[in-house]
């Protein structure tokens, strides 16, 4: 008896000291990073570099890149106050809502003179309400805001887009209503099918959108909207030849995360031996002379030049200021076009934090 004490005693105290200790322990944030070089995944397999099958989602204060395939969702469903449902830019998905809310009522004669695309060599005006607001403006999406009265949300017929070398695939007919669980319920059917199949989509404010897939359901596409400052991709842009805006889709675009409060200032100097100088020296005090944008593409295709084809611009650097208040330098090195020494589709930025 007097030997099972010792054995139980010695046991007790850890377990106490384990439980205490569990009670007490800080919860562990990671470092905010103070800066790194790093190269962007954008290729997926054995695609060319300006048809990138990644988009790749930059977390500056973490060094972090999420690279996600263009072409694993199909619409984003909004978190916030509102009920909104965007379209797949960076597969340049397209979109035209009709007449009738009933899904069965659809069949291929609702298809014949539709596009739902844009050519890249052809480009109309015509086809920009295709698409979303290219500026990200979230009232003016193609699919409406979806109505609390269920009758009231129309059928939308959806190419899901083949941008970027993306195969073709068959399109959707679909209706977005209102769930008694405050998010959304995802009808959908292939355009000549009379039955329809279903998906539940809740709101989780950790997110800007929460992302579907025809083939697999609610997936995660992009990172919780506090996990990523900077996305680069190929996507629908928005372009002027002379005869009006027109959509017309560009590689390596990079978009701000412009809904969880990202901004970004862009400086610019006569060469890139200043625009060197500058960065190096870039401090706080800088930071209160730059002017900033929360726009979404306010970087877009101004950090390199296709034409003429030089590559990544080594006469400017951007400054962000990230969702919790961090100021970040970043300048880009190269993304393989002329002889800037990179790889087309992997290009490489480097960054600091300005302390």
């Amino acid at each position: 008896m007097i030997r099972f004490q010792k054995i139980i005693l010695p046991a007790l105290t850890i377990l106490a000291f384990s439980a205490c200790k569990k009670d007490t322990d800080p919860i562990l944030i990671p470092p905010t990073s103070s800066g790194a070089e790093i190269r962007l995944n954008g290729i997926a397999n054995t695609e060319s570099g300006a048809n990138a099958a990644n988009a790749v989602y930059l977390d500056l204060s973490a060094a972090k890149q999420t690279p996600v395939l263009r072409a694993a969702w199909d619409l984003g469903f909004y978190c916030g106050s509102d009920f909104r449902v965007v379209l797949n830019n960076f597969a340049v998905a397209g979109a035209k809502v009709l007449a009738t809310n009933s899904l069965a009522a659809v069949t291929a004669v609702d298809t014949i003179g539709l596009t739902l695309s844009t050519s890249q060599f052809n480009p109309l005006p015509a086809d920009l309400p295709y698409f979303d607001n290219i500026a990200g403006d979230l009232t003016k999406t193609v699919i409406p805001a979806v109505s609390a009265v269920d009758a009231d949300n129309k059928v939308i017929i959806l190419n899901r887009g083949t941008g970027g070398g993306i195969a073709a695939r068959p399109w959707v007919k679909l209706r977005v209503l209102r769930n008694a669980a405050g998010g959304y319920t995802l009808q959908y059917a292939g355009i000549q099918e009379t039955t329809f199949k279903t998906i539940q989509v809740g709101k989780d404010a950790v997110y800007n959108f929460k992302t579907i897939s025809f083939e697999e359901g609610v997936v995660d596409a992009q990172p919780e909207k506090e996990k990523w400052d900077l996305v680069w991709s190929y996507s629908v842009f928005e372009s002027n030849f002379g005869a009006g805006p027109v959509p017309y889709n560009f590689s390596d675009l990079i978009a701000i995360n412009y809904l969880a409060g990202v901004t970004v200032g862009t400086k610019i100097y006569s060469s890139a031996a200043a625009a060197g100088a500058a960065f190096a020296t870039f401090n706080k005090d800088s930071v209160n002379n730059t002017t900033f944008s929360s726009a979404r593409w306010a970087i877009g295709s101004s950090w390199r030049s296709t034409q003429p084809a030089t590559g990544a611009r080594q006469d400017r650097f951007y400054v962000i200021k990230d969702a919790t208040g961090n100021y970040y330098k970043l300048q880009c090195l190269s993304m393989g076009i002329g002889s800037d020494g990179g790889t087309r589709g992997k290009p490489v930025f480097k960054y600091s934090l300005i302390p």
